[in-house]
This record gives C-alpha cells, structure tokens and sequence, in this order.
C-alpha cells in the first residue's frame, strides 16, 4: 500500500474512533448527568431537614421560656421566631406549617397519638389541615408555663427532578410533586408569669 493509501486509511480509522466515542460518552453522560442532579437533589433534602430542625429548635426555645407569648399567629411566631434565625434566613417562611400542642395528663412526648414522627400523608398528597386548620383557620396556641408541649414544623420545598423521576417525588402538596420534611421539638415551659392571653395574643395552649 502506497504511503497516501496508508494516511487515508488511518485518517479513516480515526474518525471511526471518534465516532465510538462521541456514540459512547453520548449513551453513558445520560445517566452519569442523572446520578449527579439525584445527588443534588438528595442533598437538597438533606439540607431542607437540617435547616427546619435548627430554626424550629430556636423557635421553640423562645415558646420554652415565654419570649413568644405575645405572639398573635402562627404566621407571627414563624416570622419573628423561626425564621428570624441564621438557619431560618436560608428557608421560605410561608412553606412552613407550625403545629403546637399541649400534653395532658399521662401523655409524654414518645405517645404515637402525640408524636408518630410521620408526615400526614393522604395517599401521595400532603394533608396539612392539623396544621394550617380547617378553611385557613390557625391552630397556632401559645404556650402557658410549666406545661409540656410538642412543637411540630413541616417545611414543604420545591424538587427539581420531579419530571424526570416520578416513581421518587410521589409526595404532593397543591397539585405539585415537593420535599416535604417534618421536624419536631418537645419541650417542658419554664414558670414564667403567665399573662394570660393578652390582647391581640393567640390562645394559650
């Protein structure tokens, strides 16, 4: 074979090459690019859970020794609270969705009827009327001293890959696939002057 048959022939086999593989980085970069968005979004998750939970324990340290006693709603104490904290200031205050209850007598906080560490799921779809109430009504109450009290958050986040997995994002809130996480926070109210409700004040538990 002449040299110019030879050049041709290995120009040939060249872009054989580079056609295998552009062919095979273009079958392997789909999933390999999925991988790392489920990466991504997992870390989300993760990072949604730890935030919920820090800005819900300082929240519910104020209820703890009656610095929020004053507070009006549920959206009041969120606002000025939870999310008026460094974790808090990373989140969206109106996802959050409070939940406060007062134990009685022979209740403690491992009770399933108290706390099953759950979201409240109907089917896939997120019910959140134990926390917002019925027609939009608040359930929000404030804390009275010395009492033990169960603070429940759920803090409803937006998903990025919910079109492309819907078999994993099958939790539904509004119509719409969402991270969903629950953080609860159990505490014993310190005997602080009681008020009563006050004007403008939500309820006492």
């Amino acid at each position: 074979m002449s040299r110019v048959g030879r050049g041709k022939a290995f120009r040939q086999g060249l872009a054989e090459r580079r056609a295998i593989v552009a062919l095979e980085f273009a079958i392997l970069s789909i999933p390999f690019f999925l991988l790392v968005l489920g990466v991504c979004e997992i870390a989300f998750d993760m990072f949604l859970q730890e935030a919920t939970d820090l800005a819900l324990q300082a929240g519910a340290r104020q209820m703890e020794i009656g610095a929020s006693k004053g507070s009006s709603s549920e959206n009041s104490f969120i606002n000025n609270y939870v999310c008026n904290t460094t974790a808090g200031r990373m989140l969206v205050c109106k996802n959050f969705h409070i939940k406060v209850l007062l134990l009685q007598s022979g209740q403690d906080f491992s009770t399933p009827a108290v706390s099953n560490g759950t979201l409240p799921l109907s089917g896939h779809k997120l019910d959140l009327s134990a926390y917002d109430g019925n027609a939009g009504q608040s359930v929000f109450c404030n804390a009275p001293p010395g009492t033990l009290l169960l603070i429940s958050a759920i803090y409803v986040g937006p998903t990025f890959l919910s079109g492309l997995l819907p078999f994993y994002f099958n939790q539904t809130y509004n119509g719409y696939p969402v991270h969903a996480v629950l953080s609860q926070v159990g505490v014993a109210s310190e005997q602080f002057p009681n008020p009563g409700s006050g004007a403008g004040a939500a309820p006492q538990c």
